[in-house]
């Protein structure tokens, strides 16, 4: 046989045996290797590195297509300056570790537990406490992020904190069934179209989930709650947002679902629970509310002026303090939709040939609603003698134009069983109303002429 013939027989010999992958261990006495670094140097592309329980102290770069796996959640520590594992092959699998101690953004870099800076890699079902940033993901797409626990540095400020999964230039990406608490922002999509987000949960975050110049994106089956906003949506274009939870996210300026500059997307079969506002639409046009349930809000919508053309239909607004607030002059919103409203607790009128539809149609905002919307610190006043003695005295044509249900919806739809949360709402102004007169005289010039001037 020839030299040159022999090489290539050895060539192809070698280039047949990394076809089969390889097994690597680490940990333990019978282990290829004590630490995760070593394993990684020795691996080709395909071969799996099994880590055993224990405690690992090392950064990592994975420059080959491998698979790690933790064996009884093997805990890696960081070096805590930087990231801990840095992704730079595509096609990686790590699954099930621990990882903790990531730097701390101190060089204004994105320290995290994980950065992928490839495509095709999975992220499956690890566990990470006290990491700047969770997962970042940054011009790599098609990556599943699932099943992962992420803990932040949640006894800092918002703004020495990083985020649970922050994606930049990543489009195509899943993110599914990840629990998020005490980051930034819980998840974090920016110039990442076609995003999922499906079946999170993030907690105690500023934004749950936050969502810029992201076309396409879908959110879908989440539970964003006691956040300062459960979803804010920003300059984005066909964004689906169905079948979420939004819950408890309360503050000053606190909202469950915050549309803004987002136009031609679809809002459907969300649950808004006891928010400080249910949902905020802004300088958004041509969106579609359907199908949700606003139980339990402060305030269930606040339409700016800036919202056009969206439609509202067969939502159910229930145990709301105010069911909608106009914001600056009308916004051309529509409330119905092809003989189709919504429903409202507040509805008083009748369905006489039983239809399921209302004979006359619903105001929706009264003149309480309409001085909060352009003075929101008279918001003290809510449900109090003051307020109802400014519904007496006012004209009786202040309701904003265009906030009309034209063809509300009657029957009851299930809410849920959420008795006790709307329970909790009963009686909540009656320790203001002794004060709530002698404001409203104060703000009005102590005669009624000046409520009248309110709406000159």
């Amino acid at each position: 046989m020839s030299g040159a013939r022999l090489a290539l027989v050895i060539v192809g010999l070698l280039s047949g045996a990394r076809l089969e992958a390889h097994t690597w261990t680490v940990g333990g006495r019978t282990a290829d290797f004590p630490l995760i670094a070593p394993a990684l140097a020795a691996a080709g592309d395909g071969d799996v590195i099994v880590v055993r329980a224990g405690v690992y102290r090392e950064d990592l770069v994975l420059y080959r297509s491998v698979t790690i796996v933790g064996d009884g959640m093997p805990l890696l520590i960081g070096t805590g300056s930087g990231t801990i594992i840095e992704v730079r092959a595509p096609g990686c699998e790590i699954r099930g570790l621990a990882i903790e101690g990531s730097g701390t953004g101190a060089a204004n870099t994105m320290d995290a537990a994980i950065h992928l800076k490839s495509s095709g890699n999975r992220i499956l079902d690890n566990r990470m406490r006290r990491v700047f940033y969770g997962i970042v993901v940054i011009g790599a797409s098609d990556n599943e992020i699932a099943g992962n626990d992420i803990l932040g540095l949640d006894d800092l400020p918002f703004g020495r904190r990083g985020d649970g999964i922050y994606l930049y230039r990543a489009p195509d990406n899943r993110l599914v069934r990840n629990r998020v608490a005490g980051m930034r922002d819980g998840i974090y999509f920016q110039y990442a179209a076609r995003g999922i987000a499906d079946g999170n949960v993030v907690e105690r975050c500023r934004y749950g989930l936050h969502d810029m110049f992201s076309n396409a994106a879908r959110i879908e089956g989440n539970i964003l709650r006691d956040c300062s906003v459960g979803a804010n949506v920003m300059n984005s274009t066909g964004v689906t947002l169905r079948g979420n939870r939004f819950e408890r996210n309360r503050g000053i300026s606190a909202v469950g679902l915050s549309f803004k500059q987002c136009d031609r997307s679809r809002v459907e079969d969300n649950l808004l629970l006891n928010n400080a506002r249910g949902a905020l639409v802004d300088g958004s046009s041509l969106n579609r509310f359907a199908g949700n349930r606003f139980v339990a809000n402060d305030t269930a919508v606040v339409a700016f002026a800036s919202a056009e053309g969206n439609v509202f239909v067969d939502n159910t607004f229930a145990a709301n303090w105010s069911d909608v607030v106009v914001s600056g002059n009308a916004s051309v919103t529509r409330w119905s939709e092809s003989g189709r409203g919504n429903r409202w607790d507040r509805y008083r009128g009748f369905d006489f040939d039983g239809n399921g539809v209302g004979e006359t149609p619903h105001p929706l905002v009264g003149p309480f609603e309409k001085l909060e919307g352009n003075q929101p610190a008279v918001r003290l006043l809510l449900h109090s003698p003051a307020a109802a003695a400014l519904a007496l005295a006012a004209p009786l044509d202040v309701t904003t134009a265009g906030a009309i249900d034209g063809a509300p919806l009657t029957g009851r739809k299930d809410a849920a069983g959420l008795g006790a949360a709307t329970g909790a709402m009963v009686g909540r102004n009656s320790a203001q109303a002794l004060i709530a007169i002698v404001i409203l005289l104060l703000l009005v010039g102590g005669n009624l002429r000046g409520v009248r001037a309110c709406f000159r």
